[in-house]
């Protein structure tokens, strides 16, 4: 569950965002003004933050996050200013926002922006992973297998998830807790091999061959597509006739 820091006084304009990012399964929390003291220490706690330019200053030197801290960065930060100061959409973005929007912004417009920065740094083109027959959306944790929905419980579609976006990479338990759970108030090791047994019964190993690497992790090999030999040398043959 993402979470997500709303930084504006005006009513509207923080139930206009919320509208935005309905699609996600996310707690939202609403401050009204944002201070000069809210450094990366506070603000890694969000995943989203959302930030109106009324309710920051320019004069803030080295307000947000420091960048080379990528580890206390949030996945994505989003300033809005207003439709007739585009000027300030340079400065705002050395502060340390990843995008500036006009604060008349369109919300399926945003909707597909949010959707991009949470992609791509969980170091993804797209929001659907396949593998093989299997399809897998990352926003909607819908799975499909040759094109029939897999009705998989929450925890399970996030673990397919990881292992998805992770393919070709020992993945720890300790990561899979860090994502899915990262408070470990409800989880442990024991609980992750027992989601990952019951994706394993789900779905079968010719589909997903999920690897124990003992006392490492887990391990979803690169998918390869079968083609005989045969079908490579006619195709080659073809090509250089």
């Amino acid at each position: 569950m993402y979470k997500v820091a709303i930084f504006s006084s005006d009513d509207q304009f923080a139930q206009k965002i919320s509208r935005s990012i309905n699609f996600l399964d996310c707690n939202i929390f609403r401050f009204p003004i944002i201070l000069s003291n809210y450094r990366a220490e506070f603000l890694q706690n969000f995943d989203l933050i959302f930030v109106h330019k009324k309710e920051i200053s320019l004069e803030v030197n080295g307000f947000f996050f420091e960048k080379n801290s990528s580890h206390l960065a949030p996945a994505c930060a989003v300033a809005f200013f207003p439709d007739s100061q585009s000027q300030l959409a340079g400065p705002l973005l050395d502060m340390g926002f990843d995008r500036c929007l006009n604060e008349s912004f369109d919300e399926a417009h945003l909707a597909a922006l949010v959707r991009a920065l949470l992609r791509r740094g969980l170091g993804l083109c797209s929001t659907v992973s396949f593998y093989g027959d299997l399809e897998f959306n990352h926003s909607t944790k819908l799975s499909l297998l040759k094109s029939t929905a897999l009705q998989l419980p929450l925890r399970e579609a996030q673990i397919l998830g990881l292992l998805l976006r992770k393919v070709g990479k020992i993945v720890p338990t300790e990561e899979f807790l860090a994502e899915i759970d990262p408070l470990s108030t409800r989880m442990n090791k024991s609980t992750i091999h027992a989601y990952i047994h019951r994706l394993r019964n789900r779905i079968s190993s010719s589909i997903l061959p999920i690897r124990n690497i003992k006392r490492n992790g887990y391990f979803l090999n690169k998918h390869i597509q079968n083609v005989h030999l045969k079908e490579v040398n006619t195709v080659f043959g073809n090509l250089y006739r």
